[in-house]
């Protein structure tokens, strides 16, 4: 009876260190310090412009010159994107005031792409975004001209 009650109390905490070293994703990497996938901890924005970029490439058949532009408005976006969420998590704002924020940091890019891609690209460029948008589950702005 000992003996069991020995084993049953070993496995318990076997799975409590366990579940406390394997899962526990409370504590996020600093931002871009990671692998590459998505998640807590797992955001590398430089992986995330390399994807879009390289889709914006196939589809857009950017020149080198469009590639570098696009990857600084890129880059340049997601420091500032990552500034508002963490100001908002140290001053315990609303999501509502960061969401208008965010809403006029995607406008201030769509502005700096618009300049870089000739009309064709550009529209192209909506179509794209626009179809992100779907896969994502979310609705959209109306294109802006």
């Amino acid at each position: 009876m000992k003996r069991t009650v020995f084993l049953v109390m070993v496995l318990v905490s076997a799975l409590v260190i366990s579940c406390n070293n394997g899962g526990n994703n409370s504590q996020q990497m600093p931002f871009g310090r990671s692998g590459g996938g998505m998640g807590p901890g797992n955001f590398d924005p430089q992986a995330m412009v390399d994807r879009q970029i390289e889709e914006m490439d196939e589809n857009l058949d950017l020149s080198d010159d469009q590639e570098e532009k696009i990857r600084e408005i890129m880059e340049e976006n997601f420091e500032n994107m990552a500034a508002m969420r963490e100001e908002m998590q140290n001053s315990g704002a609303g999501f509502e005031g960061m969401r208008e924020k965010m809403q006029e940091v995607r406008k201030e890019q769509d502005k700096k792409m618009k300049e870089v891609l000739s009309e064709q690209q550009w529209e192209q460029y909506q179509v794209m975004q626009e179809e992100r948008r779907q896969r994502r589950g979310q609705g959209g702005f109306p294109p802006q001209n």
